[in-house]
């Protein structure tokens, strides 16, 4: 007689051990990869800074976007989050340049498939969302690809309904396929503005069963899981840890953002 109960011993068998495996990557030890607190860095060309790790700033044209070293390059009249130096961001004219992002690459080498970022941003005290709506301005990518389409990704926005002043914050992600969904959202978030906030992400980089977490000053504004964030035709990929980016109706100009102390990590801490 034929036992059945072969092909089902060998499905759970293999079920197992997908979730050990599981179990194994998302237990892994944390370590601290890279961090700065910028205070010996400088610039080194108009797109890298003296880091030590790939890195660069893209912004999309050329004459409309500018980073440099705040308290060395520049005196905006700021108070960094730590000592005296930290990199400011700016897009002056949309009409040159698209956007300003500061992207940290060759994140397999560096990390692996997993990623946690805590750094620390600073939008000025009279920062607000302009032109037509939707008004959006998106200021981190916690993943991405280096190639187009560079999907999959999550985008984290500030929104802004006028005539309404309060903010949003949500979490947009991009599939395989271009197709948008949001993953979380926190309406009537109380944005900072014209002190530092923490923005702080982890990423699990998986074909199916991917983790995107993102807090706000301790904030939870996204944790979702069973989501695809890795492209299986491009085994690299990066992570924008600040950027300017919204609506190209919108003409205002200049948006600033600054960043400061800056970590790394290759598990959630």
């Amino acid at each position: 007689m034929t036992s059945k109960t072969g092909p089902l011993l060998a499905v759970l068998l293999m079920l197992v051990a997908a979730t050990a495996t599981a179990s194994t990557i998302t237990a892994s030890t944390p370590t601290l990869v890279y961090a700065t607190g910028f205070e010996d860095v400088t610039k080194t060309d108009a797109i890298h800074l003296s880091m030590g790790i790939p890195h660069a700033f893209i912004f999309g044209g050329d004459g409309g976007a500018a980073a440099w070293m705040e308290g060395l390059d520049r005196t905006s009249g700021i108070t960094c989050h730590s000592g005296s130096r930290c990199v400011g961001m700016e897009l002056a004219d949309i009409t040159k340049s698209k956007r300003c992002e500061f992207k940290i690459t060759n994140l397999k080498s560096l990390v692996g498939d997993q990623l946690f970022v805590s750094v620390w941003l600073y939008f000025p005290s009279d920062w607000q969302l302009h032109g037509p709506t939707p008004q959006w301005y998106e200021i981190a990518d916690p993943n991405t690809i280096t190639v187009s389409p560079y999907a999959p990704y999550t985008a984290i926005h500030v929104t802004q309904q006028p005539p309404s002043s309060a903010f949003g914050v949500n979490v947009d992600y991009r599939d395989l396929n271009q197709v948008q969904h949001f993953l979380g959202s926190y309406s009537g978030f109380p944005l900072p503005r014209g002190r530092w906030f923490q923005l702080q992400y982890y990423v699990l980089r998986h074909e199916t069963n991917g983790i995107v977490r993102v807090w706000m000053d301790g904030k939870t504004i996204t944790d979702s899981s069973g989501i695809p964030t890795r492209n299986v035709s491009v085994d690299d990929w990066a992570t924008i840890v600040a950027k300017i980016y919204y609506n190209s109706k919108d003409t205002f100009s200049p948006y600033r953002l600054w960043v400061d102390d800056l970590e790394i990590y290759n598990a959630k801490p």
